[in-house]
């Protein structure tokens, strides 16, 4: 972020939307009717997208051997969900784009790190969960079904281990870029009141990620039951208000 910070010391426009270089500038473009109904419909698909997640994790057998993990990714109800799950952060992504664009007018500076936050957090998903499906439950199921030699059984057990472990490492600066979005968001939003629900999505979100976060990296993991129960919950309390948000904001708010 030099080009702001150099481009304009000393002259009193820092975060002035006329500052932004023009590609930046196109997030407010997204601060439309049309664009945040089509936003709004996005967080209700997401609801249901994680509400199919909860659905198949309970019809799925519990397993515990790696090979047993392993054989389980092909199954068409975990493809399924993982499919929808790995589409559905290409829509977050459009909608975290029309939320920081609502927030634009009164802040453009906040809005733009914040929707550079959302995009880390996005693209992170997508990377994670592309690899997941087509490498972890498509082809390493079939390669160690094709093969019948205990070392490369093994290795392909590895294989998979392995991914886990950086998705594990991956999942810190994932969540602080969503957690630090978030936060941002919230502020560049201010106090208005039109803005309540939206306020309480992403502070929730916020709250709920610090938490977790604390929980995985610094004490635990100790409280892995509990978080798994409220989850979806947590997805309802967030994404539904964000819904609601999108759809009745009227025309943009200039600051």
């Amino acid at each position: 972020m030099e080009w702001l910070l150099s481009r304009h010391a000393g002259s009193g426009t820092l975060g002035r939307a006329e500052s932004f270089p023009p590609l930046l500038q196109g997030v407010r473009m997204f601060d439309t009717a049309r664009h945040r109904r089509i936003a709004s419909v996005i967080a209700l698909i997401y609801v249901a997208v994680q509400s199919f997640q909860w659905y198949v994790f309970g019809q799925l057998p519990e397993v515990g051997e790696p090979a047993q993990q392993l054989l389980q990714g092909p199954h068409p109800l975990n493809l399924a969900r993982a499919a929808s799950m790995l589409l559905s952060f290409f829509g977050l992504a459009y909608l975290f784009l029309v939320s920081c664009g609502v927030a634009w007018r009164r802040n453009p500076t906040l809005a733009t790190l914040a929707f550079l936050g959302f995009f880390v957090f996005c693209l992170l998903e997508i990377q994670l969960r592309a690899v997941e499906l087509f490498h972890v439950y498509l082809a390493l199921p079939a390669q160690y079904q094709a093969t019948t030699n205990a070392t490369e059984q093994a290795r392909i057990l590895a294989a998979q281990g392995t991914f886990q472990s950086i998705q594990y490492a991956l999942y810190f600066p994932l969540g602080l870029s969503w957690l630090l979005g978030s936060v941002l968001l919230c502020v560049a939003l201010g106090r208005d009141r039109v803005h309540w629900l939206a306020l309480w999505a992403f502070g929730l979100n916020a709250i709920r990620l610090f938490l977790r976060m604390i929980d995985s990296y610094l004490i635990g993991p100790k409280f892995d039951a509990l978080y798994g129960t409220l989850y979806l919950p947590l997805v309802y309390l967030s994404f539904v208000p964000l819904a609601i948000w999108l759809w009745r904001l009227k025309a943009p708010r200039s600051a």
